[in-house]
C-alpha cells in the first residue's frame, strides 16, 4: 500500500479545525526551537515540514515528506497526528535504488523510531511509535531512553563522519528540548491526547512482527507438531485448551518459553521443570518483561524464561496481548 504526504498545509487541511490550529502553533514553536539549537551542527540531519530554506538539502521538503510516509503513515500511534520534525537521514537499497528514512520522527503526540535497514533486504517493518511524556520535565529522560535503544548509531556515525557517542549526545541536545517544547504547549492548551488501548488479535500480532515460528497460534494447522511438544514439555494439564505459546525450540532440551491456557499461565526454562500459575493468582498489571528481554516477571513467582530469538520489537506488544488475554479469560471464569 502506498502512503502519501503531499505537504504540511494539505495535511493540516484534512484535520478538524482545532487540530489544525494546534498544528500551526506547534510548527512555529518547533521551528523556533530547532533553529535556536543550530549550534549543535546537525543541520544536515534536521528537517522541518515544507522547509524551503534548508542550509544543506534542496530537496528537504521531499526528505521530510518521505520520512512521514515511511515512518508515521503505515502504522500511526494514534492517527490524525501532526508531523513536526525529522532528525535523521536516508539509506539506499542497492537492489531497488529506493531510499529509506532512518532516524526519529516527532509528531505532536509521539516519536517514531526507525533503525532497521540493510542495503540488500526488502523494506524494513513500520517504525515503532512512542507516546510523548505527560510532563516537559520528563522529556530529557524520555529522549535519552530512545537514543540509548537506537541500534544504528554505527551507520549514522558513518554518514555524519563523527564518533557515535558524540553524535548521540548532540541528537539528544536537539531532540530533548524540542520534545519539551511540544509537551509544554500541550500543558498550556490541553491538547495532548490519551493513547487508546489497542485490542490485539493473535493472528495480527504474528503477522505484524513476522513471529510465526515463535508466537504459536493453535489456529495454524502447520504448527500442530510444535504445539504438541509444548503441551508435552510444559506438562499442560489434560482438558486445558492452549490459547497460544511463545516458545523457542533448540536442538536439545525441548521447547521453552511461556504458554497460556484458559486456566493457567505456564512457563518453562531449558532443562528445568515447568512452572504453572493458576489464572486467578495472576495479576495482569504486575506482569513485566525483564530489562534484558529474556524473562517474564510475574511479581509473585520465579521469572519465566522468554525465547532467546524473540524480536525486541515484539516484547511490548506481546506483553500487552498477554495482559489483555488474561483479563479476558479471568472475566469469563
Amino acid at each position: 500500500m502506498s502512503f502519501v504526504f503531499s505537504s504540511f498545509t494539505d495535511h493540516l487541511g484534512a484535520l478538524p479545525p482545532e487540530r489544525s490550529r494546534h498544528g500551526d502553533a506547534l510548527r512555529a514553536r518547533v521551528q523556533q526551537q530547532v533553529q535556536a539549537l543550530s549550534q549543535s551542527d546537525l543541520s544536515g540531519f534536521s528537517f522541518l515540514p515544507d522547509q524551503t530554506d534548508h542550509p544543506d538539502h534542496e530537496d528537504a521538503p521531499q526528505v521530510f515528506a518521505q520520512a512521514v510516509e515511511q515512518m508515521y503513515l503505515p502504522k500511526p500511534w494514534l492517527g490524525d497526528e501532526i508531523p513536526l520534525f525529522f532528525l535523521g537521514y536516508h539509506a539506499m537499497n542497492r537492489l531497488s535504488g529506493k531510499r529509506t528514512s532512518q532516524g526519529l520522527l516527532l509528531t505532536d503526540q509521539a516519536i517514531y523510531v526507525q533503525d532497521d535497514f540493510t542495503v540488500l533486504s526488502a523494506a524494513p517493518p513500520p517504525a515503532q511509535g512512542h507516546a510523548l511524556p505527560a510532563r516537559a520535565d520528563d522529556a530529557s529522560s524520555f529522549v535519552s531512553t530512545l537514543l540509548a535503544r537506537y541500534k544504528a548509531w554505527k551507520d549514522w556515525a558513518g554518514v555524519a563522519d563523527e564518533p557515535e557517542a558524540e553524535l548521540r549526545k548532540r541528537c539528544g541536545e536537539v531532540l530533548a528540548p524540542t520534545v519539551a517544547a511540544v509537551v509544554a504547549y500541550h500543558a498550556e492548551n490541553g491538547s495532548q491526547r490519551q493513547v487508546q488501548q489497542r485490542e490485539w488479535k493473535l493472528a495480527e500480532l504474528v503477522a505484524d512482527y513476522g513471529a510465526t515460528d515463535t508466537l504459536l497460534d493453535p489456529a495454524n494447522p502447520k504448527l500442530a507438531k510444535k504445539l504438541g511438544k509444548v503441551v508435552d514439555k510444559f506438562q499442560i494439564a489434560a482438558g486445558e485448551t492452549l490459547q497460544f505459546a511463545l516458545a523457542d525450540f533448540p536442538l536439545f532440551g525441548g521447547p521453552y518459553g511461556v504458554a497460556l491456557t484458559a486456566q493457567a499461565l505456564y512457563g518453562k526454562d531449558l532443562m528445568e521443570s515447568p512452572l504453572r500459575i493458576a489464572l486467578e493468582r495472576v495479576e495482569p498489571r504486575a506482569l513485566q518483561i525483564g530489562e534484558k528481554g529474556d524473562q517474564l516477571l510475574t511479581g509473585s513467582t520465579p521469572p519465566m524464561a522468554l525465547p532467546a530469538h524473540m524480536k525486541e520489537a515484539l516484547r511490548a506488544p506481546f506483553l500487552a496481548f498477554l495482559q489483555q488475554e488474561i483479563v479476558r479469560l479471568q472475566s469469563r471464569a
